[in-house]
């Protein structure tokens, strides 16, 4: 993916990315990775918990691999932060409660929520929009 405009620099930034064990015991470690991240961007609170909340819920429901990776892409108006890749997608298949239960509270902690395949599996994208007036807008 080319670079992207950071509104924190002059110049394009890079993808920022995370590769942890697909293992429920470095879930926390994502969830510091989105933290440090929101505060660079001034996300305020609120908007940094649902997003660490939105990610954690992925991480713990999915069939995780012997890998995790969390690329977060920085826009002019907000951040897509991707993450697998995983064997199966977990929006999709059966309609299985917990299925619909990571729908449902996606839906309520980000703007967005998309699967997407790659060669190496099936990867969630999660959007979100950098509120107005944070201090990297």
């Amino acid at each position: 993916m080319p670079p992207v405009s950071d509104p924190g620099l002059s110049g394009p930034a890079e993808t920022v990315t995370l590769t942890i064990p697909g293992q429920p015991r470095y879930i926390g470690i994502a969830r510091m990775f989105v933290g440090g991240l929101a505060a660079r961007l001034d996300l305020g609170y609120e908007t940094m918990d649902d997003l660490q909340l939105a990610l954690e819920s992925v991480l713990r429901k999915a069939e995780l691999g012997e890998h995790v990776t969390v690329e977060a892409h920085l826009e002019d108006d907000g951040v897509s932060i991707l993450v697998g890749p995983f064997a199966h997608d977990p929006l999709a298949g059966e309609r299985h409660p917990e299925r619909l239960e990571l729908e449902r509270l996606l839906s309520t902690l980000v703007a967005g929520s998309e699967s997407t395949m790659r060669d190496d599996g099936c990867w969630l994208r999660l959007d979100v929009r950098i509120p107005a007036g944070s201090g990297s807008a």
